[in-house]
């Protein structure tokens, strides 16, 4: 199954909602997105997903 992600902090996070990611970590503190924060938004499989509460959202919904 493919995610929108995101890549902050050395690790690929679960895209949550236009600020958030799925643990809670913030990745776009603006009110407003911009193409260039749509363009580092990338569909990856789930076992690409590093971060550790990310994929464990993943396997508590599946």
């Amino acid at each position: 199954m493919f995610f929108p992600t995101i890549y902050s902090a050395d690790e690929r996070h679960i895209v949550k909602d236009k600020n958030t990611c799925a643990c809670g970590t913030r990745y776009n503190v603006f009110a407003m997105l911009t193409r260039s924060d749509l363009r580092k938004i990338r569909f990856k499989h789930y076992k690409e997903v590093t971060c550790p509460k990310c994929k464990s959202s993943i396997i508590d919904k599946g």
